[in-house]
């Protein structure tokens, strides 16, 4: 099989705005069935010149979105996973360049708020949906646009066995946080937009730019990414059965209790704890630290979504 890398549709020097090209970023290594020569034949498909690159171990997708912006591309599209997609929201961010998304990971977290179909679905809407502008994220000088988590969220992701997530998908996220309970309860300090609005101990700290995590639960309710605030969940259950109240509620979109788990919103958000843990950005684990910093860059990405493109858009 040809492998994608070898494709190539005009050089950099032909992408201008006016060509309306659009760079195609690939991660062969994402959990999808999907096949190289299946997604360059819907591409094909649409009849529009599209430039290939392929994702490595070094460059998981910021370089070719970069080079894809200083190039004049109108579209990146990232076609992977989480991972893949997070990678190209920083270098597009600010730009004029367009985020296009065909989700072929095992959460696809961005592209399910977005109600963005999976696989081949979604490539007609990666470069001709209807633009969106959405806020963009940041902890610790990195981009997200989901959701990010200190304790046993980012403990859940590191743990979760690689066999199991390409067979079972979310599964593997499950059998990994009930492996990791009871969680160790640790003191933290919250603030929100520099009030001191928690201090307590705590088994997970959640920042979120969009609602819904993996299998469609709303952990915030209320979030929107276009709203310029950040969600945050502050989480102190700890024994099995504080949990399962914790979980139950959240399926069945109850009110939590609140001696459980706190709320709050805001546009910067600082959480401190007395030992390092390690934190996940949109399925990504980090090392342990000390202290997070979040913020949030109104309206700063487009986006592809929606319907396809009429004439109008939500770009401004």
């Amino acid at each position: 099989m040809t492998s994608i890398h070898d494709r190539r549709a005009p050089n950099a020097s032909t992408l201008t705005d006016g060509d309306g090209v659009t760079v195609a970023v690939v991660n062969p290594a994402s959990g999808s069935a999907v096949s190289e020569e299946e997604l360059r034949t819907a591409f094909d498909e649409l009849g529009r010149p599209v430039e290939w690159r392929k994702t490595t171990e070094d460059d998981p997708g910021a370089g070719h979105a970069a080079d894809a912006v200083a190039s004049g591309a109108t579209t990146v599209v990232a076609c992977g996973g989480d991972g893949t997609v997070r990678a190209c929201l920083a270098p597009l961010a600010g730009t004029d360049t367009v985020l296009g998304i065909v989700p072929l990971g095992t959460g696809n977290l961005l592209a399910a708020n977005l109600e963005l179909p999976s696989g081949l679905d979604a490539v007609e809407l990666a470069v001709a949906g209807r633009v969106r502008r959405i806020d963009v994220a940041e902890v610790n000088g990195e981009s997200f646009a989901v959701m990010a988590g200190s304790g046993l969220d980012a403990l859940m992701i590191r743990d979760a066995n690689a066999i199991t997530k390409r067979r079972f998908g979310s599964l593997a996220y499950v059998a990994s946080a009930v492996r990791n309970l009871p969680t160790r309860l640790v003191p933290t300090t919250v603030e929100v937009d520099g009030t001191t609005v928690f201090d307590g101990r705590t088994a997970m700290v959640l920042v979120g730019n969009c609602g819904a995590v993996t299998g469609g639960v709303e952990v915030f309710p209320d979030a929107r990414p276009d709203d310029g605030i950040l969600d945050v969940a502050v989480l102190s259950a700890r024994s099995p059965i504080e949990w399962a109240s914790v979980l139950w509620r959240l399926v069945r979109g109850f009110p939590q209790r609140l001696d459980l788990v706190a709320r709050y919103r805001g546009r910067a958000v600082a959480v401190r704890t007395a030992t390092p843990r390690p934190y996940e950005l949109d399925g990504e684990v980090r090392p342990p630290v000390l202290a997070l910093t979040f913020t949030v860059r109104p309206g700063a990405l487009q986006v592809r979504t929606g319907a396809r493109d009429g004439g109008g858009s939500d770009r401004g």
